[in-house]
């Protein structure tokens, strides 16, 4: 088995590894577990039995839809496209965001870092002797029937290193310090993401920085309520290493990159194109995008590429009310007093500049009442049949 290098919340990553073909840049293979995360902790310790499979699925699904000329070319000619590019035309600013739209659709998808799958055999077999060859990809005319009868897929994905941003103190409130993320050779990660939302619930309202609204400021804020849809997704950028996971603006975006204004707005509007891509997708799996995380790397000539896209922890998928982001779970924990020790460590984070914050925490994650615990399995086995279908293996 590889070597593991990185452990995060929903699947653990081997690698790098070589890869043959395609690519001159590392690989990694990801296996999908049934972990899960809430406040963005670190793994709770309850797996939700076939979590790992079903993300493992969405992944590799979406992802294989997204990689098809075809199936983009499908979605510029939709009404859900159409319906993007009028919602686009409404940002109020100058015209050049109306063209960059229809300029940007032309050159998308943009390049992901996505490879393929492999099956558990070949998973099996590789060590750092063995690299990956084009031919131990599962070919996608074979990914849906493999989805329902051999749902242990492992994706392979190109490696970027994510720099972490270091935490540092001055004048006694921590500060976060991106010139090692400057000085860092490419291909790299930026070290924001995108989150687009395609509506608010109440506490989203309640936490958005209107002064750092991206796009768009949909012409009138007051649209901005809970429960309203729209078509263009409102874009917050988001350090995901801050405790709270701080939101950006795009002044201060630009400083920590060196980024020119064109630049970062058609990363935006990638972001936005690719969102409204997912969202299509999603609704013709009967589900419905709330939001949707996107991450992208930068190669030396500033092309993007899209990394890891569509986890299932990063999209907030929705049906009739049923929300699979762990509400239910959430809810458990607020009532314990692990939650109020959590906040406090954050707090003291913020203030204190510690990047490991989790360490502060030592009261133990509590495990979750059974009854909580099969309402989550339940809600996961809802969402696989909406994906798969009844005859899915994950069932």
């Amino acid at each position: 088995m590889l070597d593991s290098f990185l452990r995060q919340v929903t699947k653990d990553s081997y690698g790098p590894v070589a890869f043959t073909e395609k690519t001159s840049i590392p690989s990694v293979v990801h296996k999908f577990n049934d972990g899960f995360s809430v406040l963005g902790w670190g793994r709770m310790p309850d797996p939700i039995a076939d979590r790992g499979r079903i993300a493992a699925g969405v992944f590799s699904l979406l992802n294989e839809i997204y990689r098809s000329e075809e199936s983009w070319n499908q979605f510029l000619r939709s009404p859900e496209a159409l319906s993007f590019r009028k919602a686009g035309t409404s940002i109020p600013q100058s015209g050049n965001v109306s063209s960059m739209l229809n300029e940007i659709s032309e050159r998308l998808p943009v390049r992901s870092n996505y490879l393929g799958v492999i099956d558990e055999k070949v998973f099996k077999v590789l060590d750092s002797k063995s690299p990956l060859r084009a031919e131990h990809l599962v070919p996608r005319s074979a990914l849906q029937e493999r989805l329902k009868d051999t749902p242990c897929l492992y994706p392979v994905c190109e490696y970027f290193q994510e720099e972490k941003v270091p935490s540092a103190t001055v004048m006694g409130r921590a500060v976060w310090d991106p010139s090692v993320w400057r000085g860092q050779a490419f291909p790299k990660m930026l070290p924001f993401q995108f989150l687009c939302h395609f509506t608010l619930n109440e506490s989203s309202v309640e936490s958005l920085r209107t002064s750092d609204l991206s796009i768009p400021k949909t012409a009138a804020l007051h649209t901005l309520q809970p429960g309203v849809m729209w078509d263009f997704p409102v874009i917050e950028l988001v350090l995901p290493q801050d405790p709270f996971r701080r939101r950006i603006g795009l002044s201060e975006a630009i400083w920590m990159t060196g980024l020119s204004a064109s630049k970062l707005q058609e990363l935006m509007l990638s972001a936005a194109w690719i969102s409204a891509f997912a969202r299509a997708q999603v609704r013709s799996f009967g589900l419905n995008l709330e939001f949707i995380e996107l991450k992208f790397a930068l190669q030396e000539n500033q092309e993007p590429v899209l990394v890891d896209a569509f986890a299932l922890d990063e999209m907030g998928l929705e049906k009739n009310g049923m929300r699979f982001q762990f509400e239910t779970a959430l809810e458990h924990y607020k009532k314990t007093s692990w939650y109020d020790a959590v906040t406090r460590s954050k707090n003291q984070a913020l203030h204190l500049g510690s990047s490991e914050w989790r360490r502060n925490c030592v009261e133990p994650v509590p495990l979750l009442d059974p009854k909580v615990k099969t309402r989550v399995e339940e809600e996961f086995k809802v969402l696989a049949t909406h994906l798969f279908g009844k005859s899915s293996d994950v069932l």
